[in-house]
């Protein structure tokens, strides 16, 4: 039996969301973002409007656009209902935060052929939800998000088995999975731009051009993709940034921010029953000079001070500049199962401060986020609003 993955994108999810519940701005030019675009509508893409765009260019290029701030939180809660009318049409559902692959294959006998199955399941999201979706099926994953792609904005596109080379042929190089800008521009040196030319290109080539990736990328330009579905992968990484109301120069405030962005990722991380094993800290000047640095942690941990300690360090090595910061982002990586949390020889503090912890993330979540405040975060008090999910952030993190 030829298996049927099937890949749901919400088309212009921050947008979207926004111009579903303000009626006003239905059929506008809609942008979500603080300084630079998140994601914009179909009707602001039609000047030339993208992600990551500044806000300033966006504002020359679109003066009428609706700019909205964006709320993380209200974007999760729609993910998740997509996500739940999405099970009845897939199993083994890989979710992000808009966009998902599943395992349709056998469903067609309760929902009928591919393209029956890909329109019931748009039109179940769109009467449940209010959201537009685009749906690619295919045999494997790599063909089902081509699919999608393809089938942007509102389309449901399915690649059926044996046609998957007739499918890509003519598409840019730069739409297969795994070809960047950089392996574009290197590919075309070559005068390959259709997928159909990569092919043309041996493996040992291939191989010798990009190492093991020359590998993937010879089957993927067949059509050939073997990465199997991870409804339970464990993340990559956790991250959680802002910039601030206004460029700031004091250590207080930019300590209890950073403890604050820290306590959001180390939460969803200990939620996700794992141990962070490495930190990194980003910090933005007001002149717009970014700076990174990672450190390992000595141990894998999910506890707030242990993590906030390598954040210091890495401060003290970035911030070095006697110029106000606009914005500062932490990501958690390196992540291990945290399979049995208390050991024989735990230290009785250790395990004092963990239920400490977890007592904190009971309350949050029966009172709301903003019912404790802890650690350096109380810097925060009386310069960030607060509301019933914490301090009110100019530009809350928009990732998973």
């Amino acid at each position: 039996m030829n298996r049927l993955i099937v890949h749901l994108d919400v088309d212009a999810f921050f947008a979207s969301v926004e111009q579903l519940l303000v009626p006003a701005i239905r059929s506008r030019p809609v942008i979500v973002g603080s300084g630079c675009i998140a994601s914009c509508s179909y009707e602001a893409r039609q000047f030339g409007l993208h992600a990551g765009m500044s806000l300033r260019q966006a504002k020359r290029l679109c003066p009428q656009a609706e700019i909205m701030p964006g709320n993380c939180r209200i974007y999760r809660c729609f993910s998740e209902h997509v996500w739940r009318v999405a099970r009845r049409y897939a199993v083994s559902l890989e979710t992000h935060l808009d966009e998902a692959y599943g395992d349709a294959t056998g469903m067609e006998g309760i929902h009928g052929q591919p393209l029956e199955l890909g329109g019931k399941l748009q039109r179940a999201i769109l009467t449940e939800v209010g959201l537009p979706v685009s749906v690619g099926l295919a045999a494997n994953r790599m063909m089902a998000k081509i699919a999608s792609a393809s089938a942007k904005p509102g389309g449901v596109v399915w690649v059926r088995p044996g046609r998957e080379r007739q499918f890509l042929d003519d598409l840019p190089i730069g739409k297969l999975l795994g070809v960047g800008p950089k392996t574009a521009r290197r590919l075309n040196d070559l005068n390959i731009e259709t997928i159909s030319d990569l092919r043309m290109l041996g493996r040992d080539v291939l191989r010798s051009m990009f190492g093991r990736r020359g590998e993937v990328l010879y089957e993927r330009c067949r059509g050939r993709d073997y990465q199997p579905l991870r409804p339970d992968a464990m993340p990559k990484s956790v991250s959680r940034e802002t910039t601030f109301h206004s460029p700031t120069t004091d250590g207080g405030e930019l300590r209890g921010m950073l403890f604050y962005l820290l306590e959001r990722a180390i939460r969803t991380v200990r939620r996700s029953g794992l141990l962070s094993g490495c930190v990194t800290l980003t910090i933005r000047y007001d002149d717009w000079k970014q700076f990174e640095t990672s450190k390992s942690l000595p141990a894998p941990s999910d506890c707030e001070d242990v993590v906030l300690a390598t954040v210091l360090a890495l401060l003290r090595r970035l911030h070095h500049r006697r110029v106000a910061i606009r914005h500062v982002g932490i990501v958690l990586s390196g992540f291990v199962r945290a399979c049995n949390r208390n050991t024989l020889f735990d230290v009785r503090s250790r395990v004092r401060r963990r239920g400490l912890y977890e007592t904190v993330d009971v309350l949050r979540d029966r009172y709301g986020y903003g019912s404790v405040v802890t650690g350096k975060s109380i810097e925060l008090l009386g310069r960030c609003e607060q509301s019933d999910y914490g301090f009110v952030l100019r530009t809350p993190s928009l990732t998973k």
